[in-house]
Parts: structure tokens; C-alpha cells; sequence
């Protein structure tokens, strides 16, 4: 029997091992070599045929792949919502960067990089390098590189991340572990019916009428959970939370196996069917998840090709020269769209794709003209026009309008993107943009007679991470204001609230009705990792 017709269960037989007899005559130099040489020759030899190999197998891939490091970080506590939880705001954070020389794990150069508050061990940058230490959107600008480095699981919590923050992350993440649909996604609406756990009715028709979002954004509100946990270190890969980790390899799974392959450029790469109008958001939020995913484990076997197909589709879609909107090169720009969009492509360019520089450079420079082209001159950033109040849900909210549009969420996203690229702290239309975000720091305020309702997640989301880049004093506040805001809002039995809905927050903003509980709930636990998901770039500001 040969060993190719041998059965995998079949015990190999021992003929020829054991005997004293050599099936082949040594030559002389061999039979007169002393046997440490020898084994010193087989070992070099042995050495070539595996580098060899691996050189083969790396030029197909361009990277190294390994298994994530071997980090020792200590389980935390297991998760009780009975106990209670840490809410004492604590505004003093790090503001100063310290500097830390970086290992790198794959064919790239050791930089120097700024490393600010609430960073630790684990390499959530492996990216930098010569070629990726300065991704600009645009040209001009010095915009550094996108992430920090980010810890999990140690027992003072992320360094620089106040202990109630991470208490009230830990718990928005357990509850979306609980309501994770068996095929891996997330649903906007019906979340509930595969909970684990009792019941798990999550209506309040005391509070607010409608506790769901529309199942057209389910692939939407399942980048935003993954974004979640790959905003506290949590991956497919690494976790000291197994059940966490799996969550998160779950809903990669969920994506993968939703986005369409087709020879149509017009939906080749798309996350999911696209049944929602502004699918556009769907698909960017997806691809910004499945490329930081990609990011911080390293996988590119499972997902390059993936997050690949997914940026030459949000590459394709661009409107030449401009901005994006729902549709393929619809001839539309909007803010909105054109900031997840960024964000997602700022984070697929530093995961070593097949995708030309020239590429990102284009869309990169017709982003940053929207965006001075939506800037008023009071520094206000518009939604589809130059400084208009953003867009509104018409015929979906009651009349008059429940929600304030005075605080401009259209101008968090102008200034952190613009911030990105590089531009000055001192440009007037940024500080003019700051100006307006300070005016309406995060406070939860529902609609009640004629006082409008201030709370709007999505904003205190691209606000908390627009004023962490500028830093000073206008983050400082934010800060204050975003803990008071978040803290006190999160459901939690603690507090009185029933088991079902501990960790989660009320889909009452502005988009509630868009993205429910899952898009709630997510924000608010993104919004709470600004102290450690992207660092400051150039510095600290001092004002």
C-alpha cells in the first residue's frame, strides 16, 4: 500500500526503521564528518528549505502572518449586573503624550510615534511604518498615523480611561453579547428575540414609544457592535474574555458571508443587500469594522480579500472630486456619508491592500474640498449645503420636530476629519468649528413641553472624538459633560432597571428610530473608548 492509498486512521507500518542496514552508502565526506558537523549541515539545510517556503508563501501575501503575540493580561472580574457600578465622574485624564518606541511585528521599520492618554500594551498600530506614518486626507497637511495602542482586561482598566467609563463599557458590551442573533449579526429591530437570558422585553412605552430600529440597517448596526469591541481591544483573535472573543469572530463571520460578490462594479464588495436607501452607511460602517478588525488581529487570510472588495466599492462609489451620498456616484455629497466613508477608508489604507495610493490620495483630496465647501464662515458645517442645521427624519418624528438642532453634528465630523488630515489647530475654521461644539457639550435632555430633546448619541459620538484630537481645555469640559451625560443614562439594575436592558442605552436620540437599541448602545460604549481608540495627531494643543 502506498501512502497515498494508506487511510489517515491507519497506523503507519515500521518496515525499513530499525534496520541496521543503510538503504543508501554514505559518501566518504559524509562518513568523515564528525557528527556535530553533520547535524549542524542538516539544520542549515533544513533552515534554507523553510525560508524558502516562507519567502514563496509571503510573496503572494506581501506580509507576514502570524498568530496574534502572546500578551499576558489578566481576566477581568466576570461581569455582574447586580453589583453596583463605578459612576463617579472623574474629568482629570491624561493629557500630556508620552513617547514609546514601538515593536513591530511585521516587515516595517521601528518608528517613534506620540502616544496619548489611555494607551497600554497591546499593538493596535502595526501599521506604522515609513510609508504609512504620514496618511494625509488630501495633499498638504501632516495628518500622522490613525491608532494608539489600546489594553484590555488589566485590572486599573485602560490606562487614562476612567474607571466608571470602563465599567459602563464593559456592560454595553455584555449586553450586546446577549443580543447577538444566532447567525452573528445584530438586529435594529427584533434584537430581542434570540436574547439570551430572561424574556428580555425591552419596551418602555413609559419613557419612549418605540424601543426598535429598521431591520433595513441590521448590517449598519452590526459594524457599529463590532467597532464596539475592537474599540476596547477586542477581537477575533485576542481577548482575555473567550465568550467576548467569540462574539466578535461570530459577527465577522455574519459580514463575510453577507457581502456580495458579483461583476456588476456597481455592488461587487457590498456589505449586504443594500434594502435601505441610504445603504451607503450601512456598507461604510461595515467596511470601518471589518478593516479595523482586519487592523488590530492581523488576519489577513480571512480578511484582506474581504475589506479589499469592500474599499474599491466605497472607492468606486465617490463622486468625482467630492464627497458621497446614498447612491453610486449619484452626483449627491453629504457630510455624514463622507465622514464614515473617510474614516473607513483612513483605516483600510494602513492594512496593506492591493489598492494604489494614488487611489486614497484622490479620494482623500475630494473629501477634504467637501468639507470646505460645507464650512460657513461662522465655522458651522453643513449638511448638503455650506452651514445648514444637518438633516431631519421628516414624517417619522411628530411636529413640531422633538429634537434640537443647535448642537451640529455635521461640524464634529468637519472638524475631526479635518484634524486627520493634518490641518492646524489654529486654523480659524477649526477653532471656529470647536467654538460651536463647546457651546453644546453632551447633555441628556429629553423633549418635554416646548424644551427640545438635546440627547443625539451620534453627535456626542464624532463631538467626543473631534474635541479628544484638538485636547485642551475644550476637551476637558467635553469630557466633563460627556461623562455626566452617558453615565447617568445607561440602564443598569443597580439603579432599578431591569436585567434585560442593563448595559444598554434608550434609542431615544434623534436616530433611535433608525438603528434602536443596538446602534444606541453601541455609540455610547464608542464614544466612551475615545480615550484609547485613535491617538492625537501632532501633539498635544495647549490652549
Amino acid at each position: 500500500m502506498s501512502a497515498r492509498d494508506r487511510r489517515d486512521d491507519e497506523p503507519l507500518h515500521d518496515e525499513g526503521f530499525g534496520q541496521e542496514d543503510e538503504i543508501l552508502e554514505r559518501p566518504e565526506w559524509a562518513r568523515n564528518m564528525p557528527w556535530w558537523a553533520a547535524s549542524a549541515f542538516l539544520h542549515l539545510v533544513l533552515i534554507a528549505i523553510i525560508g524558502a517556503i516562507v519567502i514563496s508563501s509571503t510573496e503572494e501575501e506581501n506580509v507576514i502572518l502570524r498568530d496574534p503575540p502572546t500578551v499576558r493580561i489578566p481576566k477581568p472580574p466576570k461581569y455582574d449586573p447586580i453589583k453596583p457600578k463605578d459612576v463617579k465622574r472623574e474629568p482629570k485624564i491624561l493629557t500630556k503624550p508620552i513617547e514609546e518606541k514601538l515593536v513591530v511585528e511585521q516587515k516595517i521599520d521601528k518608528v517613534e510615534v506620540e502616544i496619548p492618554a489611555g494607551t497600554e500594551h497591546l499593538r493596535a498600530d502595526s501599521h506604522q511604518n515609513s510609508e504609512f506614518t504620514n496618511i494625509d486626507i488630501g495633499v498638504g497637511g501632516g495628518g500622522a498615523g490613525l491608532y494608539g495602542l489600546r489594553g484590555v482586561g488589566d485590572p486599573g482598566g485602560h490606562v487614562g480611561a476612567p474607571r466608571a467609563t470602563e465599567d459602563a463599557v464593559l456592560a454595553a458590551l455584555w449586553w450586546l453579547h446577549r443580543h447577538q442573533h444566532p447567525d452573528g449579526g445584530w438586529r435594529a429591530a427584533g434584537f430581542d428575540e434570540h436574547a439570551e437570558g430572561p424574556g428580555c422585553s425591552n419596551h418602555d412605552t413609559s419613557r419612549y414609544p418605540k424601543d426598535e430600529g429598521d431591520p433595513a440597517h441590521d448590517i449598519g448596526v452590526t459594524g457599529l457592535a463590532i467597532l464596539a469591541y475592537t474599540g476596547y481591544g477586542i477581537t477575533h483573535r485576542l481577548s482575555p474574555i473567550p465568550e467576548l472573543q467569540e462574539t466578535v469572530a461570530r459577527a465577522i463571520n455574519y459580514l463575510r458571508d453577507q457581502q456580495i460578490r458579483s461583476e456588476d462594479p456597481m455592488l461587487d464588495g457590498r456589505y449586504g443587500p443594500g434594502k435601505a436607501d441610504e445603504w451607503a452607511y450601512d456598507h461604510s460602517i461595515a467596511t470601518l469594522a471589518m478593516a479595523e478588525a482586519l487592523l488590530l488581529s492581523g488576519d489577513h487570510i480571512r480578511l484582506r480579500n474581504s475589506v479589499e472588495r469592500a474599499t474599491k466599492l466605497c472607492l468606486r462609489m465617490q463622486n468625482p472630486g467630492r464627497g458621497w451620498r446614498y447612491g453610486f456616484q449619484d452626483g449627491e455629497n453629504d457630510t455624514s456619508v463622507t465622514g464614515w466613508m473617510v474614516l473607513a477608508l483612513k483605516t483600510s489604507q494602513l492594512c496593506n491592500l492591493r489598492i494604489p495610493k494614488e487611489s486614497y490620495r484622490s479620494a482623500f483630496a475630494g473629501a477634504r474640498d467637501w468639507f470646505t465647501y460645507a464650512t460657513a464662515s461662522n465655522g458651522q458645517v453643513g449638511y448638503s449645503v455650506p452651514g445648514d442645521q444637518g438633516s431631519q427624519l421628516a414624517g417619522v418624528h411628530p411636529e413640531p420636530y422633538p429634537f434640537s438642532k443647535e448642537p451640529s453634528c455635521m461640524t464634529a465630523v468637519g472638524v475631526l476629519c479635518r484634524l486627520f488630515a493634518g490641518e492646524s489647530r489654529r486654523d480659524p475654521e477649526i477653532r471656529r468649528g470647536v467654538d460651536r461644539l463647546a457651546a453644546h457639550p453632551p447633555k441628556w435632555r429629553e423633549q418635554k413641553g416646548r424644551s427640545l430633546s438635546s440627547v443625539n448619541v451620534y453627535y456626542w459620538y464624532y463631538g467626543a472624538y473631534a474635541m479628544f484630537q484638538f485636547g485642551g481645555r475644550p476637551w476637558i469640559d467635553w469630557n466633563d459633560a460627556m461623562q455626566t451625560a452617558l453615565l447617568s443614562s445607561q440602564r443598569s439594575v443597580d439603579r432599578g432597571d431591569s436585567e434585560e436592558v442593563d448595559g444598554s442605552w434608550d434609542p431615544i436620540g434623534e436616530w433611535g428610530v433608525s438603528g434602536g437599541r443596538v446602534y444606541a448602545t453601541a455609540l455610547g460604549a464608542m464614544t466612551l473608548e475615545v480615550y484609547y481608540r485613535y491617538r492625537r495627531q501632532q501633539g498635544e494643543n495647549k490652549s
